[in-house]
């Protein structure tokens, strides 16, 4: 799973999140239903909505990030006009576990795949 956090207004969220999370499965090559777009509800006065992608090493912050910045503000810009952050959090893989278990994005490790 890939996960994406919205945060701003519920029509911002309504009109981009679709594109959002098709644009982020094909950057990032996973399939559309493995990205999952949450919305942070919040308080404050500004338009400006914020997109924090889930990403597993600083690496490919530094090799991708600005591409998929651009690529997601292209796509919300095509729908809103809004100012939006994309900003990026990064969670080792090492730190990932599913139902408590080690786990890779967008597959099942080896040793969970043999229980």
């Amino acid at each position: 799973m890939i996960f994406v956090e919205f945060v701003g207004t519920e029509e911002v969220f309504r009109a981009i999140s679709e594109p959002v999370g098709h644009e982020v499965a094909r950057l990032l090559r996973v399939r559309p239903e493995s990205v999952t777009i949450r919305r942070v509800v919040s308080q404050g006065g500004s338009d400006a909505a914020e997109l924090w992608v889930e990403l597993s090493s600083e690496e490919q912050v530094f090799r991708r990030g600005r591409e998929i910045a651009e690529a997601l503000a292209r796509v919300a810009k095509q729908r809103v006009e809004t100012d939006l952050w994309v900003m990026f959090r990064v969670v080792p893989l090492s730190h990932a576990f599913l139902n408590g278990r080690p786990r890779a994005r967008g597959r099942a490790s080896a040793e969970s795949a043999s229980e």
